[in-house]
Formats: C-alpha cells, structure tokens, sequence
C-alpha cells in the first residue's frame, strides 16, 4: 500500500490541497452547471472557480458540454470517493468519543470502510435520572416489531420475552449466550444459530430500525450506549454486518430452525 500511495501522492495533494477544488467537484455531484449557478454555490469569485475548473479539466475530472461543467467518468468515480472521505470522517468527528473507547476489532474491515453509511445514527446514553432509557428505547423498537434479527455476543434480558411473544426471529448468538437462554422453549418462529467467533458487540435489526451497542476497550460490555437509527443506509449497513456472519454460523441440532 504504501508503494501505491508513492505513486499517486501528487494525485492526492492536488485534490486535497485546495478548498474550491474540492467544493467544485461536490457541486458537480449534483449535475452539469454553468459557472453562474456554481458561483452561487461555491461562494467565490468566477476567477478562483475558473482557475480550478481548468486544473481539474487538465487532470481529466471535469470536462465542458456547450455551456456547462460536469464531471467527466473518472471524475465521477474520484468525487463518489472524496464525498466518502468526507462523510466518514463526519461519522467519526460525531461518534468520536464513543468510537475511541470502545472494541472495533470484531467488525469486519469491509464494513469499516463503509462506515460512512452511519452518518444518520443517533447515540443513544444512559443519563443519571434514567439510567436504563437506552435499553428501553431498544426493547420498545424490538417487542413492536413484527421480524427481528439479532447478532450478538451478549444475553440481552428481553431475549426470553421475545421468544414467548411469538415474533418471527433470527438470532446468531455465540455459545455462551446460547447456553443462557436454553431455558427458554424455541418456536416455529424462531431460528437459533451459534457462531464460534468472539462477538465483541450486539446488533439488533428490525424491519425498520437498527441498533449496536459495543464492548469497552477494556474488555467490558458496555449496556447503557447504543448507536441507533431507523436510516435506510443505516439499517443497510447493518444488513451487511449480520450476513456476513450468518454466514459462519451454524444452527444447533437441538433448536427448531424457520425460515424466515
């Protein structure tokens, strides 16, 4: 990686070392436009925004149709990336003290990456007058739910209601956590997978809404902050998250299976 990155360093300086590039690129996200309208955008002068126009049309990112700049194909391509950059670095300013003290080491690299799908989650955190509100918020989104799926690490106290109240679910749990909860009789709604990979987190997803909460740093699970998000991409994400260990897991020969 770093011979790649000694290759392309001047291509990285030139699009990160001015503002109004950048900001040109953005706004051309948006479509072709013409230079009054991107004046109006970018809020400077049509002398700065035509000296960038012309540096990025010299590297091939912008070109000119009639009276309009747009985004050449490969321009399109750099700009989808700097838009990630830029939003990934939004998620990680806004979660930035959570994120710092807690264990991302069982969240695979490839949704690292796309961390930036999380920019509409909300932390939720325990306040001293309540200190059990965010469980409760996530309970409530759970038990309200008409389809749960569920990937964690930890026992969770609501687990055993859920699987009494009948609601189609499917959890990946890790042994421990199965081991808990086996007092409770499964149901033709229920699927029950164990996975023997250190889940260091607990993802719960329901049709509209998801919710992580994470181990500390320091080894402890952490019960009263979860980030949560009834977002698309969001929810998207953590899809991805929950099937790529579905995956790994494996059903026990004494659980009911469904299909869900």
């Amino acid at each position: 990686m770093l011979e790649a990155f000694t290759e392309v360093r001047k291509d990285i300086k030139f699009l990160f070392s001015s503002e109004i590039r950048l900001r040109v690129l953005m706004a051309l996200m948006d479509g072709p436009m013409e230079l009054s309208k991107m004046r109006s955008i970018i809020k400077s002068s049509s002398s700065t925004i035509l000296h960038a126009i012309y540096q990025l049309e010299d590297k091939g990112l912008v070109c000119r149709v009639n009276r309009k700049y747009e985004l050449s194909s490969t321009g399109r391509i750099i700009s989808l990336k700097v838009q990630g950059i830029i939003r990934t670095i939004s998620v990680i300013r806004e979660l930035s003290d959570f994120l710092l003290d807690h264990d991302l080491g069982s969240i695979p690299e490839s949704l690292l990456y796309s961390i930036e799908s999380l920019e509409g989650v909300s932390l939720l955190e325990a306040k001293p007058e309540n200190l059990t509100e965010p469980y409760e918020v996530v309970t409530k989104n759970v038990m309200n739910s008409g389809r749960v799926w569920i990937l964690s690490g930890v026992h969770h106290p609501f687990y055993g209601d859920l699987l009494k109240a009948g609601i189609k679910t499917e959890m990946i749990l890790s042994e421990n956590v199965v081991d808990a909860i086996e007092h409770v009789e499964a149901t033709e709604n229920v699927k029950i997978s164990t996975i023997d990979s250190e889940l260091r987190f607990s993802l719960i997803i329901t049709e509209t809404a998801m919710a992580l909460s994470l181990f500390m740093s320091d080894g402890l699970y952490d019960p009263v902050r979860f980030l949560f998000s009834r977002d698309e991409e969001a929810v998207g994400w953590a899809w991805k998250l929950f099937k790529h260990f579905r995956d790994m897991a494996e059903a026990p020969a004494d659980k009911d299976d469904c299909e869900l």
